[in-house]
């Protein structure tokens, strides 16, 4: 499970598009998502998940990232 985290974290850090990163969340089953991982993913788009349930901690972020994808463009690095 640790490995399928890590990949799933890099996979989501790897994408400059946020379509890209919601996609993910949303094919990543519940049960591969901790705090930590979420912690990572929402520090790498600058925003912060409250703590609480694993479930709303995940609909939270997958929030946040899709309006990411509806208001924000690409920026390049």
């Amino acid at each position: 499970m640790e490995e399928q985290v890590s990949q799933v974290l890099l996979d989501f850090l790897d994408t400059d598009s946020f379509d890209e990163k919601y996609k993910i969340l949303v094919a990543t089953p519940a049960s591969d998502f901790d705090d930590l991982l979420i912690d990572n993913m929402a520090s790498s788009i600058d925003v912060i998940i409250e703590d609480g349930d694993i479930e709303n901690r995940i609909q939270d972020l997958k929030v946040c990232v899709r309006t990411r994808a509806k208001y924000e463009t690409t920026r390049l690095r």
